[in-house]
């Protein structure tokens, strides 16, 4: 289990399959995260066996081990040493700083466990979170005009990247800008 004073990751249980299923059939907050415009029907326990194979999918919960979310890391290129980054938090976890501290978690763990060299992530370009990203070290290195079709409005989406170190091994995780936060201290 990985930890802030706050804010941890864990294995997924069961009983955070009801929730998981919730928060993927909202479509309001799928449209947000660049998924579904429609509810998604698919259960919880063969969404995470069909993500099994590429990738880690993680809890996150406070400190009374409350489930406030999951966060994920796939798409994983073995030999670049590379992956994709996603999180869906449930409502009343937003804004608290489960977000941030959930995303250094995933990325000491891509970097320590996985031995990921860099991890990126694709956001809609009006989501507020785009933002923290910055603030934790991630950098914009392209935008897809016009990308994401939520079914009301055509949607601009960042791709955003952050490296962990360079080398196989490397302890560092080398953040852009170099006033973000310095993950080493997690």
């Amino acid at each position: 289990m990985h930890k802030s004073l706050t804010t941890r990751l864990r294995d997924i249980r069961s009983n955070d399959h009801a929730e998981i299923d919730r928060l993927r059939s909202d479509v309001a907050l799928q449209k947000l995260l660049l998924g579904a415009r429609e509810p998604i029907t698919e259960k919880a326990s063969d969404w995470l066996e069909r993500r099994s194979g590429d990738g880690w999918t993680s809890a996150v919960t406070d400190q009374t081990d409350a489930f406030l979310g999951y966060v994920q890391i796939g798409s994983i290129h073995r030999d670049s040493r590379t992956a994709w980054f996603g999180i869906c938090l449930i409502e009343k976890a937003r804004g608290r700083g489960h977000g941030a501290d959930a995303t250094q978690l995933a990325l000491s763990h891509a970097r320590d466990r996985m031995n990921l060299r860099k991890v990126l992530l694709k956001v809609r370009a009006d989501n507020p979170a785009a933002q923290l990203y910055g603030k934790i070290g991630f950098r914009t290195v392209g935008t897809l005009c016009e990308e994401y079709d939520s079914g009301d409005s055509i949607h601009d989406v960042k791709i955003m990247e952050i490296l962990l170190g360079g080398q196989a091994g490397e302890p560092s995780i080398r953040h852009q800008p170099a006033s973000a936060m310095d993950l080493r201290t997690r």
